[in-house]
């Protein structure tokens, strides 16, 4: 970065010495042509003047010359000794003898001769030698004689020397103002490259080096890192829900924290490393190098601790948390795009794991990301085609267990890699755009399977259930597609139930409020998936438009033996809500029957029914109608005290 301030500071300097070479050649040439005109102006004008004053005496001696009278004459000529520029004139008659002369002092004869000699008509205009004119002697219309006028030429010559002069001093003031003015315009200039310069490398917001800095930065770093016992690495830090603090304190509040998470990163490292500003509120720091292996890592740690103080903004106190991912060179890469994708990988890592996490690159985590990157691509070739399945996991009543609904689940069979787990390529899915591209097919698949069994079995009004994800929920179209769905399929929006999770709700609180209003007033049922496992705010529920609660896996697996007292709460909190409550993953049949002892409403999960392909959930639906007809049912009923019947 030196070099290339050194290397703009010599370009400058050259160029405004190569602006004043121009302008003074340009002046020379400027200086020259005037001279040259001046030249031919004086020379034009003393022709003139000698032609005139020839003329003049030519006449006044006419008289003299024809009455023989000398001495009139000579008193006439010696007029001519007021006459600066005249050097002498010669009177010649008729015949071409001499008559008579004046000369002023210090022409010789010789010189005298040899002018009357060199005497001419014409009218040299370049000439800067004397100039010889001569004029006829007339009376009557008779020529008598004729006059040889010679002007000195040393009154152009003195002329053109003051002039020369003149514009010399003026050329040399020129240059010396033109020298002022770009002397000045190049400190100007160069101060303007200066903030620009600092503008192009500077994140305006925090003042930290931008992205490109970073870059330019981490090159010279490797660069200089020649001994094999030095190391140095980079940090990536991202902040935990900063859209959150965004959407509830406002774009103000996001920028006060940008800045204090920069002051933070910058008392932490001190002077071993320098913090850079990614882009939005994602920040590198690139530590210088050390003989220590482990400076990185102890370097990132720091920051992880650092960052998890308590700030207040706007008069409300945040816990900021920040995933920190690094890697060191030269064990996770040896070049700058290497050694960035390791500590973005690592990154990668640390938000998987959750908040507040510090993670180290891996060469295993290199493996992983390669295939993501691979099953992302074959997720996509899959989601184009149409190549994912959808199987249905029922959901039955507790009170009076009849069949109500099934969750659809998307299940994808790649031909290399067999059956690839929803846990492994929906998070693929939902951290780029294909998350909206699946969602949408999964709702239409959805609505058209829930169409045509209820078109089958339309007592029995069994409703589909089908995720959403954060993507979708903020995608401008997303209603557009479920009201859409449903024309195509002539699904009752009462029958189809949108899963909505709960963290995801709150991180998009307004957005997500506006969708579900709409979606209400369209008759569609809502969900709050995983709930208990997020914010479960009484204040958050209440402003959400939604029909049922999903207890969340984790808090029935524990059932009966643990867990009692926050399953019980959740389904006091959703019937004071006048809410139904889902229990999803029942695997056992005690679990069942304390569900249905306390009050859940409704169960899903392995002991009461797998997820099964749209074909064998058809014939549930069938079961379920010819039971009803008979005033049987599938599951057990809440007066039971044994497992009910396991489907699928």
């Amino acid at each position: 970065m030196t070099a290339i301030k050194m290397r703009s500071g010599n370009t400058s300097r050259l160029t405004v010495r190569a602006n004043l070479v121009s302008v003074g050649i340009a002046l020379v040439v400027a200086s020259v042509v005037l001279l040259l005109y001046q030249a031919v102006a004086f020379r034009s004008a003393l022709y003139d003047d000698a032609s005139l004053q020839a003329s003049v005496i030519a006449e006044n001696v006419s008289a003299s010359l024809m009455f023989d009278d000398e001495a009139s004459m000579q008193d006439v000529l010696r007029s001519l000794g007021r006459v600066p520029y005249v050097e002498s004139l010669s009177v010649y008659k008729s015949d071409g003898r001499l008559y008579t002369r004046y000369a002023r002092p210090g022409v010789t004869r010789d010189e005298q001769e040899e002018g009357t000699l060199q005497s001419t008509e014409h009218r040299p205009a370049l000439s800067l030698g004397d100039a010889f004119v001569r004029a006829p002697i007339e009376h009557n219309g008779h020529v008598l004689g004729h006059v040889v006028l010679v002007a000195t030429s040393d009154l152009v010559h003195r002329h053109l020397a003051q002039y020369a002069c003149f514009l010399g001093v003026a050329c040399l003031g020129a240059m010396w103002i033109s020298s002022l003015v770009m002397n000045r315009m190049r400190r100007r200039v160069s101060e303007a490259e200066r903030e620009l310069e600092r503008l192009a490398r500077t994140d305006p917001l925090t003042n930290l080096p931008n992205r490109r800095t970073f870059y330019e930065m981490l090159e010279e770093r490797l660069a200089s890192a020649k001994d094999p016992s030095r190391y140095f690495g980079i940090v990536l830090i991202d902040l935990d829900d900063f859209k959150t603090v965004n959407d509830t304190l406002g774009h103000g509040a996001g920028d006060e924290l940008l800045q204090h998470v920069a002051r933070v990163l910058c008392d932490t490292v001190g002077g071993r490393a320098i913090v850079s500003r990614m882009g939005g509120d994602e920040f590198a720091v690139t530590l210088a190098t050390s003989w220590k292996r482990t400076a990185v890592a102890e370097l990132a740690r720091e920051i992880g601790t650092a960052l998890c103080r308590p700030a207040t903004f706007f008069g409300r106190e945040i816990n900021v948390t920040a995933s920190v991912g690094y890697a060191s060179f030269p064990d996770a890469g040896d070049d700058s795009g290497s050694l960035i994708t390791s500590a973005d990988i690592a990154l990668y890592e640390a938000k998987a794991l959750g908040k507040n996490t510090v993670v180290g690159f891996s060469p295993e985590m290199m493996h992983a990301a390669q295939r993501r990157a691979y099953l992302e691509a074959e997720l996509r070739k899959a989601v184009d085609s149409d190549a994912l399945e959808l199987v249905f996991q029922p959901q039955f009543d507790c009170r009076s267990g009849t069949l109500v609904g099934a969750e659809a689940l998307a299940r994808w069979t790649h031909k290399k890699e067999g059956a690839v787990s929803p846990g492994e390529f929906i998070p693929i899915a939902e951290n780029s755009d294909l998350i909206v591209l699946l969602g949408r097919s999964v709702l239409q698949r959805a609505c058209v399977a829930a169409a045509t069994w209820n078109a089958a079995w339309p007592a029995v009004a069994v409703r589909v259930a089908v995720n959403v994800s954060a993507r979708q929920l903020r995608h401008p179209a997303f209603v557009g597609d479920v009201m859409a769905a449903l024309a195509a399929s002539g699904l009752t929006p009462a029958l189809l139930e949108l899963e909505l999770t709960e963290s995801h709700l709150i991180a998009n609180r307004e957005t997500g409020i506006a969708v579900m209003n709409r979606l209400r007033a369209a008759g569609v049922l809502l969900s709050i998936d995983d709930f208990g496992t997020g914010y479960s705010s009484l204040s958050y529920l209440h402003a959400f438009p939604v029909n049922a609660l999903k207890i969340d896996r984790s808090f029935i697996e524990r059932l009966p033996e643990d867990g009692q007292p926050i399953v019980t709460a959740i389904l006091s909190m959703a019937h004071s809500f006048g809410l139904d409550a889902v229990a999803e993953g029942v695997e056992d049949p005690k679990q069942l029957e304390w569900l249905v002892d306390a009050g859940c409403d409704v169960v899903q999960g392995f002991l009461t029914g797998r997820p099964m392909p749209l074909q064998q959930f058809r014939e549930l639906v069938a079961k379920e109608g010819e039971g009803r007809a008979r005033g049987d049912s599938l599951v057990c009923v809440p007066d039971a005290r044994s497992a009910g019947i396991v489907v699928g």
